[in-house]
C-alpha cells in the first residue's frame, strides 16, 4: 500500500512539473519582457528625468526621443548600437509569438436530438420485442439480455425505428434516414438557438464511427443549408483513432 501510494504521488508529482513546465514555456515572453522592464527601470527612470530636466520635454515627441536615445549611447558607449538591435529583435520575436498564437475558440451554444416518444422503450419491452421479431436465438437473446442491463441504459431509453419496428429493418436504408434525422434535428436546432446563418459557418467537422456513407455528412449538411462553398472540412475520424490508440 505504501509503494502504491508512492507511485502515486511520484506521477502526480511529475504530471504537475509538466504541466508548469508548459506554462512557464507558453509565458516566456512576458516573463522576459516584465523582468527586462524591471531591469531597465530605475535606469530609465534615471534618463528621463535627465532628459526633461535638460529641457527636451517640451519639445516634439522625436526630438524628445533623439535626446533620450543620445543619453543612453552616452552612458552605455560602443554596446549602444547592440542594445538597439537586442530590442528590436525582442519586439519582433514577440510580434511574432503574439501572431502565431492560435485564436481561442469558444462554445457559443449546443444542442442534442430528442427523439419523439414513439421511439421509447424499456429494457424489458425491448428483449421482448426482440424475441418476437423471431431472428435470435435463446442463447443470442440471453447475451442481449445480460448487455441491456449492464450498458447502463435506462427505463425511458430511445431507440431506433428499425430495433422497435416488426419486423426488425436494419439495412441501409433505415440506417440514412436515422441518421438524416438526428444530424439535420441536431444542426436546425443549433442553427436556431445560435442565431447563426449556416452562410456564415466557416468551420464544419462531424464525426461518424458507424456509418460513413456515399455522399459523405459533412457534404449533405453543406449542400442542405447552402453553406458556402469555401467552408473548412477538416476529419476528426484519424486524430479520434490515435488517441484511442495511445490510450491503450
Amino acid at each position: 500500500m505504501d509503494r502504491e501510494l508512492v507511485r502515486t504521488v511520484k506521477l502526480a508529482t511529475k504530471n504537475h512539473a509538466g504541466v508548469l513546465f508548459r506554462r512557464a514555456v507558453r509565458h516566456l515572453p512576458h516573463i522576459v519582457a516584465v523582468t527586462a522592464l524591471v531591469a531597465a527601470a530605475p535606469r530609465l527612470s534615471t534618463l528621463l528625468a535627465a532628459a526633461a530636466a535638460g529641457g527636451v520635454g517640451g519639445g516634439s515627441t522625436m526630438r524628445w526621443a533623439r535626446a533620450l536615445w543620445s543619453d543612453l549611447a552616452g552612458e552605455l558607449g560602443p554596446s549602444a548600437p547592440a542594445l538597439a538591435v537586442a530590442c528590436w529583435a525582442a519586439a519582433l520575436a514577440a510580434y511574432t509569438y503574439a501572431a502565431s498564437r492560435p485564436r481561442p475558440v469558444y462554445l457559443i451554444d449546443l444542442a442534442g436530438y430528442k427523439a419523439p416518444r414513439e421511439h421509447e422503450a424499456s429494457r424489458a419491452k425491448t428483449i421482448a420485442h426482440f424475441g418476437r421479431c423471431g431472428r435470435f436465438s435463446g442463447e443470442s437473446m440471453a447475451f442481449q439480455k445480460r448487455m441491456l442491463e449492464r450498458s447502463g441504459l435506462g427505463e425511458a431509453t430511445h431507440f431506433p425505428t428499425s430495433l422497435i419496428s416488426l419486423p426488425v429493418d436494419m439495412c441501409l436504408r433505415t440506417a440514412r434516414e436515422e441518421s438524416h434525422a438526428v444530424i439535420f434535428g441536431v444542426v436546425d436546432e443549433v442553427l436556431r438557438k445560435s442565431g447563426v446563418a449556416a452562410a456564415d459557418v466557416g468551420v464544419l467537422i462531424f464525426n461518424s464511427s458507424l456509418l460513413s456513407p456515399t455522399p459523405s455528412f459533412t457534404s449533405l449538411i453543406v449542400n442542405r443549408y447552402g453553406m458556402r462553398p469555401g467552408v473548412s472540412l477538416p476529419q476528426p475520424q484519424r486524430h479520434g483513432m490515435q488517441r484511442r490508440h495511445h490510450r491503450h
